[in-house]
């Protein structure tokens, strides 16, 4: 590795360590919960006990067909459609008007839920639908867990600031270790010493540290580039290149160009243009957008996951009126570039989906992985320094925020199973999270010592994953028997995931000696 000089290494060791004591609890909730949304479709099925592979997999078009003879013209500017976790095929007619509080435009329509087999309606909705998740979002335990990862629930823009600033962090403290790692190859493979408790602690934060490294980069790199591109570079894009015109800059980027002609025509057969699309592209397709149904000008767009040799999505475009395959698009650009390369890389590489279930799985490995970096590194921080009473605080601190999270998680997975039949899960799930956030910080202040609260923790943490399939199941959630016949593969692991979790950590509780007097123990040099 580089050769450091000792300021140099200092200087280092000041961004690695202060970096991680500012911002590193909050990097925690981000990383942490965003491992978690890595499985964000499968958690949907689990919550709201759905079976669908979320492709659209039905015949379409004489369902939009007919939806669209019933609506005025205007709401037929734009087009989407998809099929959600529940098996519903869901259709939003709309167009772009200014929202009364702003100003800016947004999308105004109507959208349905409908029953692809039979064509029946289900449900229908009015107005401005993105502000209203209950109306297209089948799980609010899923909206809400990727909402705290995207935004921690902060009003835009400063949700995606924030959640960039520290992905930086996140870069940051990853490269400054990489050039502080003075034998990196030899740190892969080091063994724990168990001659101390600080200088073990500092073996595994090693070892965790150097393998996550390489992922933590591409995940810090990818989270911002997602964070500021719609809260920094787009706007200064459209700013410089468009004249502050918004819109002309998203057609100009995403839409392919095609020659105003507002004449009605008979739309092309849907279902044929999904047939198609399939087979230019080799993945299911999960997303279609349509603009200006009925119209000579109109555009079909059909958006495709993984497949045939690529890492993320295709988009494929068809002429609306005729049904003649214009190509295959990128996800920026009219025609594929390096940049455009680049940018369909960035999706697939932030959320691992780009295999199927097993790079989730390795994903969810990595995340994990480097939540217990950052957890790892705030306590050998403070146990070099613990003598003083507010490190000895702060110390708490890590241990009710490493614990407390994945509590409160739990607690928002519980009130949205039980306010799922008899309430409004997209209210309840936060108030649960809430709750028991609050429980835990409760029980952070009045534990004073910080071995005793860890173990409280894990007592705590563990009955709630126990706990967890019982709560689901009385919430009206299927039962095993429910989900084998209904081949749900998901219900069944996430429970057992649940169980073997709070199993491992009541041995681990069992196993724990008694440590009342490990606050008074000296701290121990980490060499």
């Amino acid at each position: 590795m580089m050769q450091l000089s000792q300021n140099q290494t200092k200087r280092l060791t000041a961004v690695h360590g202060w970096g991680g004591v500012v911002l590193g609890l909050l990097l925690y909730v981000v990383v942490a919960t965003g491992t978690v949304a890595v499985f964000g479709q499968e958690i949907a099925k689990w919550s709201a006990g759905a079976s669908s592979s979320r492709g659209i997999d039905h015949p379409i078009d004489a369902i939009v067909r007919d939806l669209a003879t019933k609506l005025p013209r205007f709401y037929l500017a734009e087009t989407s459609i998809w099929e959600n976790e529940a098996g519903e095929l869901v259709a939003f007619f709309h167009s772009h008007v200014p929202k009364p509080e702003t100003g800016e435009n947004a999308d105004f329509g109507t959208l349905f839920r409908i029953d692809p087999v039979s064509a029946v309606v289900l449900d229908r909705h009015e107005g401005f639908i993105w502000e209203r998740p209950d109306t297209w979002e089948t799980s609010a335990l899923r909206h809400f867990l990727v909402e705290l990862h995207v935004r921690l629930h902060l009003p835009d823009p400063w949700g995606l600031l924030a959640t960039g600033i520290l992905a930086l962090l996140l870069m940051a403290t990853a490269l400054s270790g990489l050039l502080m790692h003075r034998h990196l190859i030899r740190d892969l493979f080091v063994a724990e010493r168990s001659r101390a408790r600080l200088v073990s602690a500092r073996d595994r934060h090693l070892l965790a540290s150097s393998w996550s490294l390489p992922f933590a980069v591409v995940l810090a790199f990818t989270g911002s580039f997602f964070s500021f591109a719609s809260t920094v570079s787009l706007p200064i894009l459209a700013q410089v290149a468009f004249g502050g015109d918004r819109e002309a800059m998203m057609e100009t980027l995403y839409e392919p160009a095609a020659p105003a002609d507002d004449r009605p025509a008979v739309a092309a057969d849907l279902d044929s243009i999904l047939t198609r699309s399939t087979e230019a592209t080799g993945g299911p397709p999960v997303f279609v957008s349509i603009h200006g149904f009925g119209r000579a000008d109109a555009r079909v767009s059909v958006w495709h996951a993984a497949g045939g040799g690529r890492m993320g999505f295709a988009h494929a475009v068809f002429d609306g009126a005729d049904g003649r395959f214009l190509g295959v698009r990128p996800g920026i650009g009219i025609s594929r570039s390096l940049g455009s390369d680049l940018n369909d890389l960035m999706w697939p590489l932030h959320v691992g989906d780009f295999a199927g279930l097993a790079s989730k799985c390795l994903w969810g490995a990595l995340g994990t992985t480097i939540c217990f970096v950052i957890l790892s590194g705030l306590r050998l921080w403070v146990r070099r320094r613990e003598i003083d009473p507010a490190w000895r605080r702060f110390g708490r601190a890590v241990t009710t925020v490493g614990y407390g999270l994945p509590v409160a998680l739990i607690g928002s997975a519980c009130a949205a199973f039980l306010s799922a039949t008899a309430g409004d899960p997209f209210f309840w799930t936060p108030v649960g999270f809430s709750v028991a956030a609050l429980a835990g910080i409760a029980l952070g202040a009045a534990v004073p010592e910080n071995d005793r609260l860890a173990l409280a923790f894990r007592r705590t943490l563990a009955w709630s994953c126990l706990l967890l399939p019982i709560v689901r199941m009385a919430g009206g959630g299927r039962s095993w028997a429910e989900a084998l016949a209904n081949g749900d593969a998901e219900v069944i692991a996430i429970d057992l995931l649940a169980l073997a979790t709070g199993g491992t950590l009541r041995l681990l509780v069992r196993r724990s000696p008694d440590r009342r007097d490990a606050a008074a123990q000296l701290p121990e040099p980490a060499e």
